[in-house]
């Protein structure tokens, strides 16, 4: 699972999951111009300077929702690391309100059993169908990923997509490859780059033969559509090696003066790399 390293102190916020008297859970959609919007979660909100978790979800579900919560019950409480910020999630069961439910947001609504049939789920979302499903006894997946976000990406006619990797805290620039779907679904699910290679046509997972294993933080996607920027962390090595020649980058090349001069120096001989 990608996730972004960081030391930042965490975003309070209070999460509402309202139970119906049939022990179904009510999820929300982010509404257009917010980050992630379209994906489903358990409405609430930031927890406001001298406000308690109760107090801050009673104000969101109303100005959410329009509705007022009889009470809060506190349950459990998860850190999640977004690429827009880290926050603390603390999970609230609700059981009675008054008030008929009102997308006040522009936001969709959904009352949902185990399997959660609603998608995309927002990441901070999926720990608490795992605890619900340990609470009510659901032996099965809470949710099933779907794999339609594979068909936002414009592949080429080879099936292919360009694939850039970049240090996380650096910000080098230490590689270009291609990926299919294979690989990157691969690498979503795995949490490590994997690529396509052209000249052995199958599944290159970097590192497998060097021990320089790059761990995915963050994947994105330009306008186009037709490149993936992935942010990681280059192991295996201190400095980190991406390059097949034993260097930190691949773009060791600098353009000087009419000729491409070598600024970046050999870190580990590659014939010691691949045997």
């Amino acid at each position: 699972m990608l996730e972004r390293a960081t030391v930042e102190e965490a975003v309070e916020v209070a999460v509402g999951v309202l139970i119906d008297a049939e022990g179904r859970f009510l999820l929300t959609s982010r509404p257009e111009g917010k980050v992630y919007a379209g994906y489903w979660e358990f409405p609430g909100g930031k927890v406001e300077a001298g406000e308690s978790v109760e107090a801050a979800l009673a104000r969101e579900l109303h100005e959410e929702l329009g509705i007022e919560i009889d009470g809060a019950e506190r349950w459990r409480a998860e850190v999640v690391d977004y690429p827009h910020a880290r926050v603390r999630l603390n999970f609230c069961k609700v059981f009675g309100w008054r008030g008929v439910l009102q997308m006040r947001e522009g936001q969709r609504m959904a009352w949902q059993q185990l399997p959660v049939q609603v998608q995309p789920v927002l990441r901070g979302t999926l720990p608490v169908l795992a605890w619900l499903a340990g609470e009510r006894g659901f032996s099965g997946a809470p949710y099933t990923e779907s794999m339609d976000w594979l068909d936002d990406v414009k592949w080429d006619a080879a099936g292919l997509v360009t694939a850039i990797a970049q240090e996380q805290h650096s910000g080098d620039v230490l590689m270009v490859a291609w990926m299919n779907r294979d690989s990157l679904a691969e690498t979503v699910s795995s949490g490590r780059a994997v690529y396509w290679s052209r000249s052995r046509q199958c599944l290159w997972r970097k590192g497998e033969e060097s021990g320089h294993v790059q761990q995915v933080h963050d994947l994105r996607l330009d306008c186009d559509g037709d490149v993936v920027l992935l942010t990681v962390t280059q192991q295996g090595h201190d400095p980190g090696i991406a390059c097949h020649t034993g260097r930190h980058s691949c773009f060791f090349r600098r353009y000087d003066h009419g000729g491409w001069a070598v600024v970046s120096p050999v870190l580990k001989d590659p014939e010691s790399i691949y045997r």
